[in-house]
């Protein structure tokens, strides 16, 4: 009888084990932790600027398994979802994709240690962590927007304000993100500028304090780099990778200076007008008439062939001194006559025309010209380009000396530049080297690495500068800056003959012209009367 009570008893005690193992767990909705969540994402990270999107998940809890699902079934970001941060804790997934933390324990939080406030992070954390009085845990938690839920499912969204340093909260039911670039509350902008730079180029802090002015900033330009460092130009991005580089306004390369070409002395305009094409050319012609002449002519056929070239000559300089004869000769030779006045006055047209300005040089402008022409200082520069180059010391003349140097814009920018560098007590130092620069060098129209200027901007202050230089650039207020400035009138213009002065050595050329073309008239002369009795004593040995 006892052994059945025992029995019974057992049954009991299983039979209510049983029964209180299938008791439900009590449910939770989801939806409310899925949409306040969801629609976060959407709105502070929209799919054409933050297409990829990374969850690392790192919790246990039921909420936080509870919010996967609707990023698991949209389609219209690039997902993936972990739980190894660093498999992909790099500054690319960071920067340019949305971040989306679950966690439940504070050790979670010494991840965000590398974010900071420009990256996009949405904290999904229950609420007992905002009772933790450790000052670096709550520092990371203002790193992002804090999705932050409660045991009786609601939900709280905060973000802190870096710039106010004060915590803004959000309806979760009514989201909308706050645009913190419209009012910085003082915040200090420091865009670091070599002064040298920042004394020729005015227009990147005039650009500074007019956006500092629209966002209640304040514009900091300093040459101090020491300092903490928002905004930065970068002068060359040659075998530059940072993403953080924002195209702006203006360009930047690496000229060659090279020296201008020297005006040639004012004789030349008696040789310029026809060049070695053109008496080649009429030399062919002199030659294929003598030969004509020699075959068909019938008196000057009769005599020798040089002296019929040297006949020709004559007529183009002084008209005909032989006598000629016969149909074919008086044709030919009447029209060579014509192509000689004709050539005649298109030479002197052409020597008057020269006259209204100053025939310079050769200038340097191509790569091979470069190569061929200029003399660089022995440097790793110059080396790098291969160029040829002199030793220190051994200097050569100045019209061979070329300079690599780094340029912006344009060529009086470049040398304005360069004449802030020029340390001299005299007060009219820097525009006469000015002066002489620009009258003796010049910027060959090659050019190596010729970028657009970029500022180098923090990544919290980077969205904002992106929208107001694409503005400037599309406004055309660069050009329209620099074009209305006041900049010293020292532009380089070549001179007209009409305006030198003719000296001495000047009239002396030209006599030595004068006389030259005489004694080359007279020596064909001479030579034609050597020819003419050298065949008339051969005629009269006949």
């Amino acid at each position: 009888m006892s052994f059945v009570l025992v029995i019974s008893f057992m049954v009991l005690i299983s039979t209510r084990e049983i029964v209180c193992s299938l008791n439900p767990i009590p449910s939770i909705d989801s939806k409310v932790y899925e949409q306040t969540l969801f629609e976060l994402h959407r709105q502070l990270c929209p799919v054409d600027k933050y297409h990829n999107l990374f969850v690392y998940h790192l919790t246990n809890d039921v909420p936080g398994e509870a919010v996967l699902a609707p990023f698991m079934i949209d389609s219209l970001y690039t997902k993936t979802i972990t739980t190894y941060f660093a498999l992909y804790g790099s500054y690319y997934n960071f920067y340019y994709s949305c971040n989306i933390f679950v966690i439940d324990s504070l050790e979670d939080l010494e991840i965000l240690s590398p974010f900071d406030s420009s990256i996009k992070v949405i904290l999904f954390y229950p609420k007992w962590i905002q009772s933790e009085q450790n000052v670096s845990y709550v520092q990371e938690l203002n790193k992002g927007y804090q999705v932050v839920y409660e045991p009786d499912y609601t939900l709280q969204i905060y973000r802190w304000n870096i710039f106010s340093n004060q915590r803004t909260t959000i309806d979760p039911h009514n989201i909308t993100i706050p645009d913190e670039m419209r009012d910085l509350y003082g915040y200090q902008i420091t865009m670091y500028y070599m002064d040298y730079i920042s004394l020729v180029m005015t227009f990147e802090k005039y650009f500074l304090e007019q956006v500092a002015s629209r966002i209640n900033a304040t514009a900091i330009v300093t040459d101090d780099f020491s300092k903490a460092i928002d905004i930065m130009p970068v002068v060359t991005i040659q075998n530059m990778i940072y993403s953080w580089i924002i195209p702006a306004f203006g360009t930047t390369f690496t000229a060659i200076v090279v020296p201008r070409a020297k005006p040639k002395p004012i004789v030349s305009i008696l040789f310029d007008p026809f060049d070695l094409y053109v008496w080649i050319t009429y030399l062919v012609l002199v030659l294929t008439m003598a030969i004509s002449i020699s075959l068909f002519g019938k008196l000057l056929g009769r005599r020798r062939f040089m002296e019929i070239v040297l006949e020709l000559i004559m007529m183009c300089l002084a008209g005909p001194s032989r006598a000629y004869g016969g149909t074919f000769e008086n044709r030919i030779i009447t029209l060579f006559c014509l192509m000689g006045i004709v050539l005649v006055s298109s030479y002197q047209s052409l020597v008057i025309s020269f006259m209204s300005f100053v025939r310079y040089g050769p200038e340097i402008n191509t790569l091979e010209e470069i190569y061929e022409r200029c003399l660089f200082l022995d440097n790793e520069f110059s080396k790098f380009y291969n160029f040829s180059t002199h030793s220190y010391g051994n200097y050569p003349r100045l019209n061979l000396v070329c300079n690599i140097v780094t340029g912006r814009d344009n060529e009086l920018q470049t040398f304005l530049m360069g004449t802030i560098l020029i340390e001299d007590r005299h007060a009219y130092a820097k525009e006469d080297y000015l002066h002489f620069v620009l009258e003796n060098l010049r910027i060959a129209k090659k050019k190596f690495y010729e970028y657009p200027f970029c500022l180098s901007v923090n990544p919290h202050l980077r969205e904002l500068f992106v929208f107001y230089i694409q503005a400037v650039v599309e406004s055309g207020i660069y050009e329209y800056y620099y074009n209305n400035k006041t900049r010293p009138s020292m532009q380089f213009e070549q001179m007209k003959f009409i305006d030198q002065l003719v000296n001495i050595e000047d009239l002396l050329l030209l006599w030595i012209a004068y006389i030259g073309g005489m004694l080359l008239s007279i020596l064909c002369f001479v030579m034609e009367s050597i020819v003419h009795k050298e065949n008339k004593g051969h005629l009269t040995q006949r």
